[in-house]
């Protein structure tokens, strides 16, 4: 399935969230990597299971990126140790090409999406499932 493989290979480097658009106690929106990979993916909680001793369990559903969008994105946001940029980015921060990538992405339908992952915080992913291709 599209980009799975990519998404899980752990020995590329690490996942990082480059743009956090919602959270509540964790993320519930946002744009990620993995770190040394050309790809980018858009999430959005699904589910989540609330824990009262640790973080929550959620689900996440997860489509990859257009290899244009996610270089635009990886050039602005993605230099190491940075950590994530909230949106809207405030300040001037935000090429004009980055805010239309994103504005374009949260104006749209959500699209097909690839898979979706459990996972409580990006850093340990608990599950991946893969989604039916619409063709």
């Amino acid at each position: 399935m599209t980009g799975t493989r990519e998404f899980m290979n752990g020995s590329s480097g690490p996942l990082e969230v480059l743009i956090l658009i919602g959270w509540r106690d964790g993320p519930l929106e946002g744009i990620l990597r993995r770190e040394g990979l050309p790809d980018c993916w858009y999430f959005t909680l699904l589910a989540e299971r609330l824990e009262t001793s640790g973080l929550d369990d959620r689900i996440f559903a997860v489509r990859k990126l257009s290899s244009p969008d996610s270089a635009i994105l990886i050039d602005e946001f993605g230099n190491v140790g940075t950590g994530m940029h909230v949106w809207p980015v405030v300040g001037g921060t935000g090429s004009n090409e980055a805010r239309r990538v994103v504005d374009e992405l949260l104006s749209s339908e959500l699209g097909t999406l690839h898979f979706v992952v459990r996972t409580r915080d990006f850093i340990e992913i608990l599950d991946v499932w893969d989604l039916p291709s619409d063709s």
